[in-house]
């Protein structure tokens, strides 16, 4: 699991196996806007409005609903991103027929539901029952390359809520990722990482202190290098 360290100034973050704090796992709740603003929006293009989402037929999740409060468009490079090079969030505009778009039109996605139905990888990478993200409820609205999607629970009557799963359309592969609150925290974690990186490779002098962590998903370690790679240019 994730939490941010909110006793620090800067908003660094820390990552746990598991949240021993109830008290610090709410303050990071609540802390997910300056997350946002502070954290994320500096490294990346936005445009320069909130989202409009007046006409989202589905409950958006308080951490998605964060980033496009902040932006419509999210994207890690700020050109020949093609809306899924480096890290992209989508205009909410769109959620269905961009969903569909990734599952290769509405015939697809009831197929890819029914191809992977009992067939979906856990955090662990090992088969499970979890509901494929094809299913109703579901909307696509984050990628990273070109076959990498992310696809989150707005089903709010769902136990899913909130979650988000990776799917490659070159491969047809479906795997849980993590949880909408968990991924802006792994976000902010690995462009710092980036940025660390960067600045190491212009002036050997410095050290980077933020190292990879183990024991992360395999979608979040893809993600992991789709950032870093994007940030090293």
């Amino acid at each position: 699991m994730v939490v941010q360290c909110i006793n620090q100034t800067c908003g660094e973050i820390s990552f746990e196996d598991k949240y021993h704090d109830t008290n610090l796992v709410q303050n990071a709740a609540n802390s997910t806007k300056k997350l946002v603003k502070t954290m994320l929006r500096p490294h990346f293009h936005c445009s320069t409005r909130p989202a409009n989402m007046d006409n989202v037929k589905h409950h958006i999740h308080p951490a998605l609903s964060a980033l496009w409060n902040e932006a419509e468009e999210w994207h890690l490079l700020a050109s020949d991103h093609c809306d899924v090079y480096g890290f992209n969030v989508w205009s909410p505009a769109w959620l269905e027929e961009s969903t569909d778009m990734v599952f290769d039109g509405p015939d697809g996605r009831k197929k890819w539901a029914v191809e992977h139905k009992g067939k979906v990888a856990d955090e662990r990478g090992q088969v499970s029952r979890l509901e494929s993200c094809a299913s109703r409820g579901w909307v696509c609205c984050m990628a990273f390359s070109e076959f990498d999607y992310l696809v989150i629970c707005l089903a709010a009557n769902k136990v899913n809520y909130g979650n988000v799963h990776h799917i490659n359309t070159r491969t047809g592969k479906e795997s849980y990722c993590c949880t909408m609150d968990d991924l802006l925290l792994h976000l902010a974690y690995f462009v710092r990482e980036a940025k660390e990186r960067k600045m190491a490779e212009d002036n050997p002098m410095m050290k980077c202190t933020t190292k990879p962590r183990p024991g992360i998903s395999r979608p979040l370690k893809m993600l992991r290098r789709s950032i870093i790679d994007a940030l090293m240019r």
